[in-house]
Order: C-alpha cells, then sequence, then structure tokens
C-alpha cells in the first residue's frame, strides 16, 4: 500500500514490458497511475489501461471496498487513463463519472453512449470532507479533453499527462530513483508527446503560478514530492524553446557518399569546440534524436536521393520531427544523388512546413564526394558552429 499523503493513496499499475507507446520508444516501460483519495467520501482519479484492471482493483481493495467509491474522476480520455472506467463501475455500482465536457463525449465514444456522467461545468468541484477535489480544464494538454484536478488542503496536484515519464520502477516518488534517469525521461517523455503543444502548456503553467504546489502526482511515471518546482522550472525551460550550443546531425546513406558528407560536417563543428551528435538512422530511433534535438539550437539533416525523392528512414524521421515542431532551431540539409537530385528539395520543405528555419547550403554531391567536397562540408559545419554560438 503506497500512500501519497494520509488518506490519499497510489493504486496504479506497472507496465514493465512495454516498448512502443504512439511510436515512442518506451526502453524504460512505464506506469499507468490512478489515485485513490479516502474521506467521508471517497473518489477514484484516473484508471489505468484495460489488461491492467485486476490489478488496480486489487489495490484498491486493500484500502477499501469498491463499492464504497462515490466518484470516478477521468482527467483524461485515452485508454491508458481511461480503459478500466466500464468495468470499475461494475464493481462501484453508485459511483458517479467526472470528466470535462468533451470528456465525457469522448468517454461516449469509446464506451458506449449509454455510459452516464456528470461534466466539470456542473460540477466544477467536489468535497469530500476534509479535501476538495478542484478541477480545472487544461485543453491540448494533450487531447482537448484534458483536465487536471487539484486537492487544495493537501497542496497535491493530480496532473494527469504533464510532468510525466514512460519509466518504470518498483520506486513510486523522485527521491527514490537516480535522478539524472529520472530527469532524462521527463524530458524524453516531454519531447516525444507534447513538443509541439508548447502554447497551451504554457497557458497551463501561467495558470498554477499562483497555485501553492507540494506534490505533484502524473499519471505516468514518479510521483515528484521532494522538490515539485524542478519538473515545473524544466517545463518552463522546454515551452520557452531554451536551447544549448548544441548541434545534432541526423541521416542515412545508401553507399556511404551522405555519411562522409555527416562526418565532414561533424568534424567541421567540433573543431570550433561546439558540441555535436550524429545520428544514423537505421542505428537509432525518432524518440532519442527528437529528446537530443529539444534543447539543441541546430539541425542538420541528410538524405541520398532515391527515386528522385527522399529516402524512406529520412522521410519518415522529417515526417515525426514536422508533427513535434521543435521551437527556437534553424536546419540545413545535405546529401548526395546520382543521375538526378530531389531529396534536398524535399527536405527543406518538410523542415520548413515544421516551423524551422532552414539555411541556405550547396552540400548535394554527385555520387561520392571528393576531398575538395568535404573541405567545403567542413567549412560549412564551422560556420553552423559559430552560428550556434552567435559569432
Amino acid at each position: 500500500m503506497i500512500q501519497l499523503k494520509k488518506g490519499v493513496y497510489w493504486v496504479g499499475v506497472i507496465d514493465w514490458n512495454i516498448r512502443s507507446f504512439h511510436g515512442y520508444v518506451t526502453n524504460r516501460g512505464t506506469t499507468y497511475n490512478a489515485y485513490l483519495i479516502v474521506d467521508d467520501k471517497v473518489a477514484l482519479v484516473d484508471t489505468v489501461k484495460n489488461a491492467f484492471f485486476p490489478q488496480m482493483l486489487r489495490r484498491i481493495r486493500e484500502i477499501i471496498n469498491p463499492e464504497e467509491v462515490d466518484f470516478l474522476v477521468s482527467n483524461h480520455t485515452e485508454p491508458d487513463h481511461s480503459g478500466s472506467i466500464r468495468e470499475f463501475m461494475k464493481a462501484a455500482k453508485r459511483t458517479e463519472l467526472i470528466a470535462s465536457e468533451p470528456g465525457l463525449k469522448e468517454l461516449r465514444r469509446y464506451y458506449g453512449e449509454d455510459l452516464k456522467g456528470t461534466t466539470i461545468k456542473e460540477k466544477p468541484e467536489v468535497n469530500l470532507g476534509s479535501r476538495t477535489l478542484q478541477f480545472l480544464p487544461v485543453p491540448m494538454v494533450h487531447w482537448p479533453d484534458s483536465m487536471v484536478t487539484y486537492i487544495p488542503e493537501e497542496k497535491l496536484l493530480l496532473s494527469n499527462d504533464a510532468f510525466g515519464q514512460h519509466l518504470a520502477t518498483s520506486k513510486r516518488f523522485d527521491d527514490e530513483v537516480d535522478q539524472a534517469v529520472l530527469m532524462q525521461e521527463a524530458k524524453t517523455y516531454y519531447a516525444n508527446i507534447v513538443m509541439h503543444l508548447w502554447r497551451p502548456i504554457s497557458k497551463a503553467l501561467e495558470a498554477l503560478k499562483g497555485v501553492k504546489i507540494d506534490m505533484i502526482a502524473p499519471s505516468h511515471g514518479i510521483i515528484w514530492r521532494n522538490h515539485p518546482e524542478k519538473i515545473v522550472d524544466a517545463y518552463r525551460k522546454w515551452v520557452d524553446g531554451v536551447s544549448e550550443p548544441k548541434v545534432v546531425i541526423v541521416y542515412d546513406t545508401m553507399w556511404g557518399s551522405t555519411e562522409r558528407v555527416a562526418n565532414a560536417l561533424l568534424e567541421g563543428i567540433v573543431t570550433e569546440g561546439v558540441e555535436a551528435r550524429l545520428y544514423r538512422l537505421r542505428s537509432a530511433n525518432n524518440t532519442e534524436i527528437i529528446t537530443d534535438i529539444l534543447d539543441a539550437k541546430a539541425v542538420l539533416v541528410g538524405s541520398p536521393t532515391l527515386n528522385n525523392g527522399l529516402f524512406p528512414t529520412v522521410a519518415s524521421f522529417l515526417t515525426y520531427m514536422k508533427g513535434l515542431r521543435p521551437q527556437k532551431k534553424f536546419a540545413a540539409v545535405f546529401g548526395s544523388y546520382g543521375w538526378g537530385g530531389g531529396a534536398k528539395r524535399e527536405a527543406e520543405a518538410m523542415i520548413r512546413a515544421a516551423g524551422i528555419e532552414v539555411m541556405e547550403s550547396d552540400l548535394d554531391f554527385n555520387f561520392r564526394p571528393n576531398e575538395r567536397e568535404l573541405e567545403r562540408a567542413r567549412g560549412y559545419g564551422r560556420k553552423i558552429a559559430s552560428k550556434v554560438v552567435g559569432k
């Protein structure tokens, strides 16, 4: 039995084996967090993925008879949080389902139009006795239905998808785990799940400025009880697009020509003392690359031309990046071609569509680049390094 505060319990589950989540590589698994608040009345905030319902129900039964749960709060409709709603309402027949207006509509699309519930417009807060649940809509922090639940008497924010991480561990609190791993997973989560939603997240952070918080309990991963301001400050930095003097080079290659250019660019950058990371797409995954791009100043993308267009792995990566729309970056494109080009033009168009400034470059080489051409690439790398550090 894990207690956040007196009478507030974690009743979620740990998914040790999941390795993919919306195309996001989850090498460290995840958790689906649900929270039980026991007072004069009883509330359950969020549920778990349907396959894990028996585990959640068993945890609740260790604390209280499920039939005594008065309120079931759904902060977010996505099935990793709402997947056990139908089953739980069968076990807790008197429970009242509460969700945002769009949330209730979406829940009915998933679980049937006959699903009964109350919206937070009708019930913006619930008194449990010595505690109050206050419901704050945060649309598009992650879906239109998203909301958070705040318990002012405990200064406890149940933040759903905000401030989470995909991190499976037998520990539940931030001060119990490796801090470097925790912050890396929080960064990865932000970069790959919500980076493109920085505007609504910024508004939500503004709304939280006057709210006293001494614990943040998200729907995935670790609960922030030691210094919750640590993750809030990190989100403020990421929302503002704060970057480091770092360059990420992303490429793929057919016969090694584009790879030669990538390595020459890397040489030019590092000779100027600027940090650079090199990713070949068939040896890396989009998740780790986007995480590195989050706080990088520049992105260099390389592709050979195949069938007058982009190499498939590069096209896939650019589609992924376009959806996440990293802010305050600049980019350049390089590559190689045989009898006809096309990849460079397509890559530049996709990068512009992601809202990223594209620098001009003459780094599209016919077949294998010679030493003179590679030196041109090294010189361009030095130019990128100077721009990154503001020279």
